[in-house]
């Protein structure tokens, strides 16, 4: 059994690690976007928000197949739930974050949508009267299948605005070659996941420890900690200015999370679902969901005020699931 001093040397560590893997993912993921010259919120909606949501899938399905349901669904939610409140709130503060239309107009209702799709159908009361809560396999080839139109959509812009920002990049140096570039985001990829995994590790030994409950690990410690990838990745591309990125990054990232992770999740195993995430977890996750719409939607951009609204009111979530205990 481990220490205590080394349980947190380890996590300390595993920080560090993942701050590093974030600056390599994004000057990755910028050069790789100026070679083939497409916008970086592509780069941001797909490579990237893929390779920082592997952390929640890994957590997922291992926990599904453990048994664990409580912490494989409250790792989603609450990850989602912190991405949005925390992930968007710090990098707003950190610098305001500009939201273009194409996003409100095109990635936006996807998130939307996996969002209260998720709390329909984990809720077969919504479809068929009946009192029970369990995502089956049938739920998870639906949401696969949304998922599928999200990247052909995706995709079909992109050839859109490659044709539209060819001459934009045609001004800025390569800092790489391409495969170099390729290496340093699989490189950035890999201290993230390994970040990640260290950290959630190290933070639910202490969590068991002290006797904390599953659904607790799930919606706050591995939620946090899986998240990690996506907090160092935004809040250094908000610093770095690559806005396009910071924000991609969180928009794709809750869809894969919903739609990929939880589709394949409950294809292999279906999830047991706890009525209190649906009534209570899955009602903050829109909330906050809404409220980035809305913020985004008025002026296209986030502002440092709104953005320490939101790291508030995560600030106030967790002091509620605190005082649940």
């Amino acid at each position: 059994m481990l220490g205590i001093f080394l349980i947190i040397v380890l996590i300390v560590s595993s920080l560090y690690i993942l701050l590093k893997g974030a600056n390599y993912l994004i000057d990755g993921a910028v050069d790789v976007s100026r070679w083939f010259r497409i916008s970086p919120i592509f780069v941001g909606l797909t490579v990237v928000a893929f390779g920082t949501s592997l952390p929640e899938f890994m957590i997922s399905l291992f926990s599904v197949l453990n048994g664990d349901a409580d912490l494989s669904i409250g790792n989603i939610i609450g990850s989602n739930i912190f991405n949005i409140a925390f992930i968007i709130g710090l990098s707003a503060i950190i610098r305001p974050l500009t939201v273009r239309s194409s996003t409100l107009i095109n990635e936006f209702p996807f998130m939307t949508s996996s969002a209260f799709l998720l709390l329909i159908l984990a809720s077969d009361h919504f479809l068929f009267g009946e009192n029970v809560f369990i995502l089956g396999r049938i739920d998870g080839i639906i949401f696969l299948l949304l998922f599928s139109c999200f990247i052909a959509y995706i995709l079909a812009n992109m050839n859109k605005e490659k044709k539209i920002v060819t001459t934009e990049f045609l001004a800025f140096k390569r800092d790489h070659s391409l495969f170099k570039s390729i290496f340093i985001i699989i490189s950035g990829l890999a201290g993230l996941i390994a970040g990640g995994k260290i950290f959630t590790f190290g933070a639910t030994e202490l969590a068991i420890r002290a006797g904390i409950s599953e659904a607790f690990i799930g919606l706050t410690i591995a939620a946090v900690g899986t998240s990690l990838p996506e907090l160092a990745t935004s809040t250094v591309a908000a610093w770095k200015k690559q806005m396009d990125i910071a924000v991609g990054n969180m928009v794709g990232s809750n869809i894969f999370n919903i739609l990929f992770v939880l589709g394949i999740v409950s294809i292999i195993k279906p999830i047991s679902v706890n009525p209190l995430f649906l009534q209570i977890d899955a009602m903050v996750m829109i909330l906050v969901t809404m409220l980035f719409v809305l913020f985004a939607t008025r002026k296209k951009i986030v502002s440092r005020g709104q953005g320490i609204f939101f790291v508030a009111l995560y600030v106030l979530y967790t002091a509620f699931l605190i005082w649940q205990l």
